[in-house]
């Protein structure tokens, strides 16, 4: 894949576009053209990118066979909980995660139950 393709795809998975991306780190959106036409940013602001994005700037560069699939990726429930999860408000994700952390804590001293003996 080439770095326009990456970024492009990086960038539809973060929920923003590469004109966002440009603007906020060169301060003009013209250059996302000269990206998408197969031009590279500098290094500094492919750094700027990456942590605009939340990603690596080795992610910019990585081919097809690099990348998992996201059909695949989770069953079905998995894909539930996160079409869910991306629907709350952010007062309701912190409760959802809440209720995680305490069931996930449960699950773990539950497990300990076969592991202690009677004394």
């Amino acid at each position: 894949m080439t770095f326009a393709e990456n970024i492009n795809r990086i960038c539809a998975e973060r929920g923003t576009n590469l004109t966002a991306v440009v603007k906020a780190v060169k301060g003009s959106s013209s250059f996302t053209t000269q990206i998408n036409k197969g031009s590279l940013p500098k290094e500094h602001e492919m750094l700027e990118m990456a942590k605009i994005l939340n990603c690596s700037v080795m992610d910019f560069f990585a081919d097809e066979e690099d990348l998992e699939p996201q059909e695949n990726a989770h069953d079905e429930d998995e894909n539930d909980i996160l079409r869910v999860y991306r629907s709350l408000s952010r007062r309701a994700k912190h409760e959802f995660m809440s209720m995680v952390y305490e069931f996930e804590n449960r699950n773990e001293l539950e497990g300990d139950k076969d592991k202690t003996a009677a004394v």
